[in-house]
């Protein structure tokens, strides 16, 4: 069963779901683990954003965004897909365009501007080195910054094959590791404190 956001802050709540519904039934067809995926990231990501206090409609346009950050990658050959994360540097270009693709889909649709902004910067990082558009700290939008963290984490404890498979600690250590340099120091300091377990954080 697909998790589509129950409280939807926008204008028709019923077509934005409508909307989800479609874009997570395509996913699941191209790649049931981007589906999968989503889902995760969704409800990690969600659960960021209370935990950083920002308000309940924020809270939902973001949880909205991060179901369907990964739609871009229905623009994206599976045979790309299936190579993750060893890509020729013609394939890493191919692949890095789903993010300017998922915001693509979605631009023509009345109150999706901002989960269109936050889908395309995704993969942006904290210190100016991501992509699409090299945005750096404040100028990525929060949404975008904490997607970006629940999506690393999820992608390293739940990977595509178990052989990039990591323990819950690896991870947080990871993103401790990585903060300040790929992603928001203060966003990683509360995935840490609404997602992780105290056991599992050491």
């Amino acid at each position: 069963m697909i998790a589509i956001p129950q409280c939807l802050d926008f204008a028709d709540a019923r077509m934005t779901k409508e909307i989800c519904e479609f874009y997570m039934k395509m996913l699941k067809i191209k790649n049931n683990e981007i589906c999968l995926h989503s889902q995760q990231v969704a409800n990690y990501a969600a659960s960021t954003a209370a935990k950083l206090g920002l308000p309940a409609s924020e809270v939902s346009l973001i949880k909205t965004a991060a179901l369907l950050h990964d739609i871009g990658q229905l623009s994206v050959p599976n045979i790309i897909l299936n190579k993750l994360p060893f890509l020729s540097t013609r394939e890493q270009s191919i692949y890095k365009r789903h993010c300017i693709a998922g915001a693509s889909m979605l631009e023509n649709i009345p109150g999706f501007t901002v989960v269109c902004d936050i889908i395309s910067s995704h993969h942006e990082k904290w210190d100016g080195t991501g992509y699409p558009k090299r945005l750096k700290g404040q100028n990525i939008p929060i949404g975008a910054r904490i997607i970006a963290v629940a999506n690393y984490y999820d992608r390293n404890i739940n990977p595509c094959t178990q052989h990039w498979q990591k323990t819950h600690a690896d991870a947080i250590t990871e993103l401790q590791d990585k903060a300040g340099l790929d992603f928001d120091p203060a966003i990683v300091k509360a995935f840490i404190e609404s997602i992780i377990p105290q056991q599992a954080r050491g």
